[in-house]
């Protein structure tokens, strides 16, 4: 096990314990993209796991503290969840320590509590990295390029299609895995063409 990551157990079991039960606190490896210790699980994940978060480069993480922003766990319940990047000593990010709060208990008196005092929720929203449901993200930022530019992605040129590889590249739609696969899919294009238009930009 990591030394440096190792430290950080303690912690995780002290979070733990102050808020059992509703509260379930993982540390991720990231260079290993494993999960190595989790307390209070209640996820159904253990430890060994692969990292569930999809990021090709952890390197492009710039916050050091990502959300509060709320999830749903394996059996449905909402969770409320922030994760905390661990960086070595030349600042790269090496682990990750995740609280998954359940919030489902408290839902309902707090809805309650909201109308009554007229409170108004603002939620910060996990990076792009952080989000599970990354195609959806990926389409409704291809749907509101194309609203803007008044296109249809039926009927896209290959010079509107450059475009809007370089539109989602400066949204950091690259960071994630798998996503050049989904846009050859959807943008009906080779993976040597956007790799091609990409470099092109960068010139």
């Amino acid at each position: 096990m990591n030394k440096e990551l190792e430290a950080f157990i303690p912690l995780c079991d002290s979070i733990g314990k102050l808020f059992y039960p509703n509260v379930e606190v993982v540390l991720h490896d990231l260079k290993k993209e494993k999960l190595l210790y989790i307390t209070n699980s209640f996820s159904k994940r253990k430890i060994g796991d692969k990292l569930i978060n999809d990021i090709k480069d952890f390197d492009t993480i710039t916050k050091d503290i990502i959300g509060p922003y709320t999830k749903k766990n394996t059996d449905g319940q909402k969770l409320k969840t922030i994760s905390t990047i661990i960086r070595d000593v030349n600042k790269k990010p090496i682990g990750m320590v995740c609280i998954n709060f359940k919030i489902e208990v408290f839902t309902k008196a707090y809805e309650s509590l909201k109308i009554l005092l007229n409170i108004e929720e603002i939620e910060e929203k996990p990076s792009t990295l952080f989000s599970q449901d990354w195609k959806e993200h990926t389409q409704n930022l291809i749907t509101s390029y194309l609203e803007k530019n008044t296109l249809a992605i039926e009927t896209l040129k290959i010079k509107d299609k450059k475009e809007l590889i370089i539109y989602l590249n400066t949204e950091g739609v690259f960071s994630i895995r798998n996503v050049v696969t989904y846009l050859c899919e959807i943008l009906s294009i080779s993976r040597a063409t956007i790799y091609k238009w990409l470099k092109e930009n960068k010139s």
